[in-house]
C-alpha cells in the first residue's frame, strides 16, 4: 500500500500473517532468519514476543533468547514493560535442573536489554531480581543506570564467584559513591565460628582492588587511605598483599608496611599475580631497593624461596639498584637456568653495572643468557672488535648475527682482528705456545672437544666471511653461514 506521502510503498502484514511470522521464531533452524522481519512490525509484534518470552522452561533457550532480542530492538515503553514482565516472571521460576541454565541465560539476555531503558519500573524490576539472585547480567545493567539504590546489592554480590567481574565493573562506574560501601566490606570481615569463608576473603580482595583503582576520584588522605593502611595486618595475605598493591596504585612513596608486606608475596605461585606484585614494587621506586635487594643473597630451601630470589633480581632491575650489583654478580655461576636469566636481564638494566660483570655471562651454558650479555654490551658500545671475533663461533645463531653487525660497524679496527683469528686459527696471542688441541676447543672453554670443533669451524668461515665484507664494504650473505 502507498504511504501519506505517495513516495514510498509501506508493507503490512496482516494479523494472521504477522503472529505465523512470530510463530516462526519457535522453529531453531528458521527464526533467525525472520528475525529482521519480526523486528520491522514494530509495536505489534510486542504481544506475540511477550508470549514468547514468557513461554515455559526449556533447555534449549534459543527462542526466548530471540524474543527478547527483538523486543529489545524494538524499544519503546510498550517493549520495556514486556521486557520487565517478562523478568518478573523469570526470577519467580523454580525451573527443574536441566533447564536452571536456559533460565539464567533468558533473564541475562533481558537484563542485556533493559540497561537501554531508565524508567523507574525497570530499576525497579533489575533491583527485585539481584535481591533474589546474583545474576551477573543485572549487577551489569544496574551499573549503566547508576541508581545509587544498586550499590549495597551489587556489594553482595562481591561475595559470589559469578557475579563479582560484573559487580566491579558496575561499582567502578558510580566511583567515589560506592567508597564508603568498599570500605566497610574491606575492613569487616564475615566470620562464621571464628573462620572466613573463601569468598568473602575474595569479596575483600576485590574491594581493596577496586579501591586501589579509584585512586583519581577519591580524595587523599580520605577513608580509603585510612582503610587500605589498617588492611596491610589483616589476617589474610590475600587481602594484605591487595591492599599493598592498592596503595601503590595510590602513588604513596614512603609506605614501608606495603613494600614489606609485597616483598613477603614474591614467592606468589601464580604468575599473574606475582607479575602484579612485582610492577607495584617497581611503583614505589628507591624506597623498596632496601627491601627487595637483601632477598637476593637469601639461600634457596624451597620452591618459594627460589621464586622469591628470581623475582627479586627482576624488580632490582626494574628499579635500577645500583646496590644489588654485588649480590647479582655473586649468581653468575649458580646452577638455576631461570635464575641466571633474570640475573643478567637485570644486570643488563642497571645502568651502573661494569662490562666485566656482563662479560662473565658470555661462557654460559645457554644462548638466551649469552645473548642477553652480548646485547648489554653492544648497548653501553663495549663489544670491542677481539672480542665481537670471538664471538663468531658461538653456537646460537643470534649471537653471531650481533658479533657480525657489530664487526661490520666497526669496520678499521675488526680487519685487523679478523686477519689475526685467520692466521692463528681463532687463538689469541697468549695461546701461541698452548698445543692445538687446546687451541681448537678454547672458544668453548669447559666443553668437549668435538663442539670445539664445531666452534672453530663456524668461527673460520664466520670471520671469512665478516672479512671479505669489511674488504668489500657490503653486508655479509646470511646463506654463507655454517650452521650450528
Amino acid at each position: 500500500m502507498r504511504s501519506p506521502c505517495g513516495r514510498c510503498t509501506m508493507f503490512r502484514v496482516p494479523d494472521a500473517g504477522s503472529a505465523a511470522l512470530i510463530e516462526r521464531l519457535n522453529n531453531l533452524h528458521e527464526g533467525p532468519l525472520v528475525l529482521p522481519d519480526v523486528i520491522r512490525l514494530g509495536d505489534a509484534a510486542v504481544p506475540g514476543l511477550e508470549a514468547i518470552l514468557r513461554g515455559p522452561s526449556q533447555a534449549l533457550p534459543h527462542a526466548r533468547c530471540m524474543a527478547a532480542d527483538a523486543l529489545g530492538a524494538i524499544g519503546g515503553p510498550k517493549a520495556a514493560s514486556a521486557l520487565v514482565g517478562a523478568l518478573r516472571d523469570s526470577i519467580a521460576r523454580t525451573p527443574d535442573v536441566i533447564s536452571l541454565e536456559a533460565e539464567r541465560v533468558v533473564i541475562d539476555r533481558i537484563a542485556n536489554h533493559l540497561c537501554a531503558h531508565r524508567e523507574n519500573d525497570v530499576i525497579e524490576a533489575l533491583l527485585e531480581a539481584l535481591r533474589i539472585t546474583p545474576y551477573p547480567a543485572c549487577a551489569r545493567a544496574l551499573g549503566e543506570l547508576r541508581d545509587p539504590r544498586a550499590i549495597p546489592l551489587l556489594i553482595e554480590c562481591l561475595h559470589d564467584d559469578a557475579a563479582r567481574g560484573a559487580a566491579l565493573d558496575a561499582l567502578r562506574r558510580f566511583g567515589r559513591d560506592a567508597c564508603p560501601a568498599l570500605i566497610g566490606t574491606l575492613i569487616r570481615p564475615r566470620l562464621r565460628r571464628g573462620l572466613e569463608a573463601p569468598s568473602s576473603i575474595d569479596a575483600r580482595v576485590a574491594a581493596a582492588r577496586l579501591l586501589g583503582e579509584l585512586a583519581q576520584v577519591a580524595l587523599a588522605p580520605s577513608a580509603a587511605d585510612v582503610a587500605l593502611r589498617t588492611a596491610l595486618t589483616d589476617r589474610q595475605r590475600a587481602v594484605r598483599i591487595e591492599a599493598a598493591i592498592a596503595i601503590a596504585r595510590r602513588g604513596w612513596k614512603a609506605a614501608p608496611e606495603a613494600t614489606a608486606t609485597l616483598a613477603g608475596g614474591l614467592d606468589e605461585a601464580h604468575w599473574v599475580q606475582a607479575e602484579r606484585i612485582m610492577d607495584a614494587l617497581a611503583r614505589f621506586g628507591p624506597a623498596a631497593e632496601e627491601t627487595v635487594v637483601p632477598l637476593i643473597a637469601l639461600p634457596v630451601d624451597d620452591e618459594g624461596s627460589r621464586r622469591r630470589k628470581i623475582r627479586a633480581a627482576i624488580v632490582a632491575g626494574r628499579l635500577r639498584a645500583s646496590s644489588a650489583i654485588v649480590p647479582l654478580a655473586a649468581l653468575a655461576q649458580i646452577g638455576d637456568r631461570e635464575l641466571r636469566l633474570a640475573v643478567i636481564t637485570a644486570l643488563a638494566r642497571i645502568p651502573a653495572t661494569a662490562c666485566s660483570v656482563l662479560e662473565r655471562f658470555l661462557l654460559d651454558r645457554e644462548g638466551p643468557i649469552r645473548l642477553r650479555a652480548v646485547r648489554a654490551l653492544r648497548d653501553r658500545r663495549a663489544l670491542g672488535p677481539a672480542l665481537a671475533t670471538e664471538l663468531l663461533g658461538d653456537s646460537d645463531p643470534e649471537v653471531r648475527i650481533l658479533a657480525r653487525a657489530s664487526l661490520l660497524s666497526n669496520s678499521p679496527a675488526a680487519e685487523f682482528s679478523l686477519v689475526r683469528t685467520l692466521l692463528t686459527l681463532g687463538s689469541r696471542p697468549r695461546m701461541a705456545g698452548i698445543r692445538i688441541a687446546q687451541r681448537i676447543s678454547a672458544p668453548l672453554r669447559g666443553r668437549s672437544w668435538i663442539k670445539g670443533v664445531r666452534s672453530r669451524a663456524r668461527l673460520w668461515w664466520g670471520a671469512w666471511e665478516c672479512l671479505i665484507a669489511v674488504r668489500c664494504r657490503a653486508p655479509p650473505r646470511r646463506g654463507w653461514t655454517l650452521r650450528g
